[in-house]
């Protein structure tokens, strides 16, 4: 580590500085309030709105506070230090210009380059380094060690930062956890710097959190070691990020932890990683991949923001660095339509003219049967809405917003359902809409066996049979063989493709959708599977 890091790192560890600016580049925001709500909010991941301070509120306040202290944050540096030691010359003129060259570097909007890298540890063994390098490697990223004990450094470390660096590969390092605690996070914290801190790095230094051991955690458990592990390498003066794939990522950290640390995500055999709570600067895309120089399989990656100019601006050389650009090279991902457009309505949309609804290239309507397991929980409006979409021409499918708690209750919201559809034909399937707060209390095995339950009883009644929920609840409340057992209706806004990796047949893409017809807010929906056909092939739905 250069000697100008290490004294920015001292400095700013020993000194409190009231500049937001300057403190988010080197710790988390201890100002913060309770960034590990346990609610999960829709495929946010951050806080809920039961919060007493929300994000928004958040980020005015500490608006306010640097624009009233950022002017005199250098002066009470100045003060501080001067107080404890004799400076033999102006130091702060210099910090305060050279912070300004990062600054503008760090502002510049061409800070975009697509790379070619590998990820390697002791698994690898000995490498030819050379050979890797006539292999079109530009970035390798090194596994520095696991776990907390110094017996777990890796034993290649050393040999493989030394030989990739005299060859001018750029290179980062990662440290595997097993940390289930927020103590072991930063025990291996710890190790991990001093494993790291006699070299110097063009690439971050990243948490790979995705082990087994992790999984049984709660979202706010693996947030908050997340957390402890990455902010203690900051406050060190370090680039850190947060690796592993793309189900942890969008499931086990909250969105405002992801944030503030780059991303490194892991999917392979696809086109694009099923990622995209916030920008990536890794894609680890291959894990089988091979190399000239390594003898067997080794992870490949695409990198897409010049980390050398961020990580290393000191030494950082733009003639090395061809391609640079504004806007990060990611695979293209396309809005896919699907085969047809629909909505979903319940009695919240009060009186709708269908006429111009169907004039207006809606295809289909899911309709809200009702909810609960009582017969006067009915939805208002479902008897109209079902003979106006039918009379002008619209394919009809069905959901039933569910409270149900135990199997048992579950059955019987299933058995009010069929009651209220039994005299209407249906082109598309069942759907048990299964969200609520009561019920993401519950254990996965318990949402499992609940959603189970209706949807089965459903089924033996002669229905197609689907589930619809956001991805967040999806992956962590219900099994995924229910996945491949009924089909899936997942609501994901703001997007270009759901973060889910299963297969949908239909995506609801919006809440705040127009159409005509309907005052207000409507829900707008794609359709990815004909499902009226293969319901009139096996004589599902009444046909």
């Amino acid at each position: 580590m250069k000697f100008s890091r290490r004294l920015l790192s001292a400095a700013l560890s020993g000194i409190f500085i009231c500049s937001s600016a300057l403190s988010q580049a080197v710790s988390a925001d201890d100002n913060s309030t309770d960034i590990y709500d346990t609610i999960i909010s829709e495929e946010s991941k951050e806080k809920s709105e039961e919060t007493n301070i929300t994000e928004d509120e958040q980020t005015s306040e500490t608006t306010t506070e640097t624009t009233t202290t950022t002017t005199t944050a250098v002066e009470t540096v100045k003060a501080v230090a001067s107080a404890a030691v004799e400076v033999p010359f102006n130091v702060f003129d210099i910090f305060t210009a050279h912070q300004g060259y990062v600054e503008n570097l760090l502002s510049s909007v061409n800070k975009y380059r697509r790379a070619e890298g590998i990820d390697v540890s002791e698994w690898q063994k000995e490498v030819d380094w050379q050979k890797i390098k006539n292999a079109g490697v530009e970035f390798a990223i090194v596994r520095a060690g696991y776990g907390k004990y110094r017996s777990q450094i890796d034993p290649y470390f050393d040999t493989n930062i030394r030989q990739a660096q005299a060859l001018g590969i750029d290179t980062g390092a990662y440290w595997y956890s097993y940390a289930t605690t927020v103590e072991a996070a930063k025990a291996e914290a710890e190790l991990c710097y001093e494993v790291i801190k006699n070299y110097d790095y063009t690439y971050p230094i990243y948490f790979d959190i995705e082990d087994a051991c992790q999984l049984k955690l709660t979202t706010e458990e693996v947030s908050k070691i997340t957390e402890t592990f990455c902010s203690y390498l900051t406050e060190k003066g370090y680039k850190v990020g947060i690796y592993s794939y793309t189900n942890f990522l969008n499931t086990k950290i909250y969105k405002n932890v992801l944030d503030k640390y780059d991303v490194w995500v892991a999917h392979f055999s696809v086109e694009v990683p099923n990622y995209n709570l916030t920008e990536y600067g890794i894609w680890q895309y291959e894990e089988k991949g091979r190399i000239d120089g390594i003898e067997g399989d080794v992870d490949l990656n695409h990198a897409y923001i010049n980390y050398p100019s961020i990580v290393s601006p000191e030494t950082y050389d733009p003639t090395r660095y061809p391609g640079i650009t504004t806007e990060p090279q990611y695979p293209e991902i396309t809005l896919d339509p699907g085969i047809a457009n629909g909505i979903d309505i319940s009695e919240w949309q009060k009186t709708i003219d269908w006429k111009a609804v169907s004039e207006d290239e809606i295809d289909y309507a899911i309709i809200r049967a009702g909810y609960g397991r009582f017969l006067n929980q009915k939805d208002k409006n479902f008897d109209i809405n079902m003979r106006e979409a039918e009379k002008y021409g619209l394919g009809r499918g069905v959901y039933w917003y569910s409270y149900a708690t135990t199997v048992e209750n579950a059955i019987l919201e299933a058995e009010t359902c069929l009651e209220v559809i039994k005299d209407y034909k249906l082109d598309y399937p069942v759907y048990f809409d299964v969200e609520d707060p009561i019920i993401n209390r519950l254990s996965k095995k318990e949402v499992t066996a609940i959603t189970d339950a209706f949807c089965s009883v459903i089924e033996d009644a002669g229905y197609y049979v689907g589930i619809t929920s956001y991805p967040v609840f999806l992956y962590n409340k219900i099994d995924e063989s229910l996945f491949r057992k009924y089909s899936v209706w997942v609501a994901h806004y703001g997007v270009k493709r759901p973060s889910f990796r299963y297969g949908y047949g239909m995506w609801q893409y919006t809440s705040t959708g127009t159409v005509n017809g309907i005052d207000g807010d409507v829900d707008r929906d794609f359709l990815y599977v004909d499902f009226p056909s293969l319901i009139k092939e096996y004589h599902l739905n009444g046909y």
